[in-house]
């Protein structure tokens, strides 16, 4: 390489770094947000919409995305608003969805409501109230000793969380006989002698996930690629009442398109980029489980770069590296050097998303984590992106992605 072509490579990558736009980011959030995505849910006609104005946005940037749809064998969903009731002991009024109780992801079918007297010893024609909830097989143990003495349901304690709500839950073991029902632990306690009224009636239906993918050709094709994903999907609304899904994660999301947008505005660089903005992680990342498969059997092997979560900059930014062994050395030089050139520190953290499928494949990887304000919350919303998190997760991603397209 001559020394001319050394002194570009640093002033082109300053001048994609510089490039980046946070207020054009923003506004790909704000659309992903909007009410008429629904949570952007696999299964929903949100999701289906989120996916058509993903494809959209990349195509306007010259690029060519490939829908890739995968089966996924069932998701969780709420047919109609649910409804709790106590009547009698110390609690007496209706309680608030997802304020004051919510779906449990291993409830059995509940078509109807059911009525039962609340006991903690429960016996026929009783709901069940658990001091302490067993895990694992001992959960479903417990259930069918309930259904073989009559009980009609199970209640579990769920404390809220920091934003008032119960954590929406969309993925869990295989359900139990019995239905279930988590209430919030004081509630739950007070409700002990009261007949409680229930119907949440959530079903589990198959879905098709979409990927959608996009590849920036490399300057040498022999090169191997360099993959910067994110997950488009969330957690889904209620039947009445919306959840944005803002920083889990169509913060990462509109990063990404925005990086899209500046790499294809430049000159290409020496490695392909592919940019997967994959599907289903909130239902046990199979998205990028079916990406990182696809990825082994066409023989490519890329340096993986996840965003997860790019709405709230705490002051430092999670890295999760993988695999263990051999560490992915060069990616760790990449992102190490990329922050300490923007002032922006690094740690190593847990980043619990589709890094770990595509570590799993073997691929070196990186989780990139910055944190969102609410999660899995109605609070998760537009108004709470920190638009210089978005900026500063725009500008990492691309000082790495042209750190590792230097590397020989």
């Amino acid at each position: 390489m001559t020394d001319t072509a050394q002194s570009r490579e640093p002033d082109a990558a300053r001048s994609a770094v510089d490039a980046f736009d946070a207020d054009r980011a923003l506004a790909t959030l704000q659309v992903l947000c909007a009410p008429d995505m629904q949570g952007r849910a696999p299964g929903t006609a949100g999701h289906d919409l989120a996916t058509g104005f993903l494809a959209a946005e990349l195509t306007s940037y010259g690029l060519t995305p490939v829908l890739d749809a995968f089966a996924i064998r069932e998701v969780m969903r709420l047919t109609a608003q649910p409804t709790l009731r106590v009547a009698g002991g110390r609690l007496d009024r209706d309680l608030v969805h997802r304020a004051e109780f919510a779906e449990h992801p291993r409830s059995g079918p509940m078509p109807g409501p059911v009525s039962g007297t609340v006991a903690e010893d429960a016996g026929a024609g009783e709901w069940a109230a658990l001091a302490t909830v067993p895990q694992g097989n001992a959960f479903a143990e417990l259930a069918e000793v309930l259904a073989a003495r009559g009980a009609v349901g199970m209640l579990t304690a769920q404390n809220a969380d920091g934003s008032g709500f119960l954590t929406k839950r969309v993925q869990g073991p295989t359900p139990v006989g019995l239905p279930v029902v988590a209430v919030r632990p004081d509630l739950l306690a007070d409700a002990v002698g009261g007949v409680l009224t229930a119907h949440v009636p959530l079903v589990r239906v198959p879905a098709t996930g979409t990927n959608i993918v996009a590849t920036l050709p490399g300057g040498d094709p022999e090169a191997r690629p360099i993959l910067l994903s994110a997950h488009y999907d969330g957690v889904g609304s209620d039947p009445e009442r919306h959840f944005p899904c803002a920083g889990d994660n169509a913060s990462g999301t509109a990063v990404l398109c925005e990086v899209a947008r500046v790499l294809t505005s430049a000159g290409p660089l020496r490695r392909p980029v592919v940019l997967a903005l994959v599907d289903a992680e909130e239902i046990g990342t199979l998205g990028s489980g079916h990406h990182a498969r696809a990825l082994r059997e066409a023989g490519v092997e890329p340096d993986a770069l996840n965003l997860d979560m790019a709405g709230k900059f705490n002051g430092k930014v999670a890295v999760e590296l993988g695999p263990a062994d051999p560490a992915p050395r060069h990616v760790i030089a990449a992102l190490d050097g990329a922050g300490r050139s923007l002032g922006i520190p690094l740690y190593a953290g847990t980043v619990s998303s589709d890094n770990r499928r595509y570590a799993s494949a073997g691929f070196p990887a990186a989780g990139i984590g910055f944190g969102a304000a609410h999660y899995h919350s109605p609070l998760d919303g537009p108004e709470r992106i920190d638009p210089d998190a978005l900026r500063k997760a725009g500008r990492l991603v691309l000082e790495t992605i042209h750190r590792l397209a230097a590397q020989n």
